[in-house]
């Protein structure tokens, strides 16, 4: 699935892909598409992850395999989880996403009643669930208004993530999990964190992380779900889409986060995030 060529159409038409922030919600991250003839590239976020599906299908990969999804179904990733994919060819997929960060999460788990510390964690291939799908759609509705009663928004919003950890969470976890991983993949990432306007060669990299070139890549893809090259572009296009939300002009954004010019980050902000840099910058500024 990953890496399809040919053209490609995400949120084509009337009704294009938009992502937008909620301001009075923490600046809580929202996004809808109509994707076709389209695979998001191998990719993880750092807020968790959740897709509805209004229409359509699609076959994203994640937790070490292809995963079937249609109308109604909810895909939720923990945060750094990689996932790719897409609809499948001749096929397309309409859905809505929003990231709540972990602090988010944290405050609804807080309010459980007894002992239950850390973060939830998301293991289910889908999510399918009536009352879940209801209130996130209806949220993500309201949050497209300015006309709309923002009581009844967070409302939908608590009352979506309460059901989700109530009923579709495994045991709570501290965030992110860092002992889970072997420490050379830790200080791997934190090495390419560190250097994102680098060239970084995977010698280099493996000789920082104290092992083999050939194992360290296998365990970086066992523990982190993609290659490190993968993991590199996908903290770039993380570090563009900051600075371009924070107002920088594009060719900035692309040079500080480490891509050799803008049409460079023009083709991986596409693949991963689904919309052009162009199309990000004017949400953002509210266009």
């Amino acid at each position: 699935m990953v890496g399809a060529s040919g053209g490609s159409r995400a949120g084509t038409g009337a009704d294009p892909a938009r992502m937008w922030r909620v301001a009075d919600l923490g600046g809580l991250e929202l996004f809808r598409a109509t994707i076709s003839e389209f695979e998001f590239r191998p990719h993880a976020h750092e807020e968790f992850f959740l897709a509805l599906t209004e229409d359509g299908l699609a076959r994203p990969t994640y937790r070490g395999g292809s995963h079937v999804v249609g109308p109604d179904d909810v895909i939720a990733l923990n945060p750094e989880e990689a996932h790719a994919g897409g609809p499948p060819a001749e096929s397309s997929w309409s859905y809505r996403a929003l990231y709540p960060g972990p602090e988010l999460f944290g405050r609804i788990v807080a309010e459980f009643p007894g002992d239950r510390p850390g973060m939830p964690a998301f293991g289910a291939d889908v999510v399918r669930d009536r009352r879940v799908v209801d209130r996130l759609r209806r949220f993500h509705l309201l949050s497209e208004s300015v006309r709309a009663n923002r009581l009844e928004r967070e409302e939908c919003l608590v009352e979506a993530l309460v059901l989700l950890v109530t009923r579709h969470s495994t045991p709570a976890r501290a965030p992110g999990s860092p002992g889970r991983e072997p420490g050379a993949v830790r200080r791997s990432r934190e090495y390419l964190h560190e250097h994102l306007d680098r060239n970084v060669t995977l010698e280099a990299l493996a000789a920082f992380a104290g092992l083999s070139p050939f194992h360290l890549s296998r365990v970086f893809r066992s523990a982190v779900g993609m290659p490190p090259h993968a993991y590199q572009t996908s903290v770039r296009v993380r570090r563009a889409k900051s600075l371009i939300r924070a107002g920088l002009p594009i060719t900035v954004a692309a040079a500080e986060a480490g891509f050799y010019d803008q049409a460079h980050l023009n083709r991986h902000f596409k693949r991963i995030l689904g919309l052009s840099p162009g199309r990000y910058a004017r949400d953002a500024a509210g266009g």
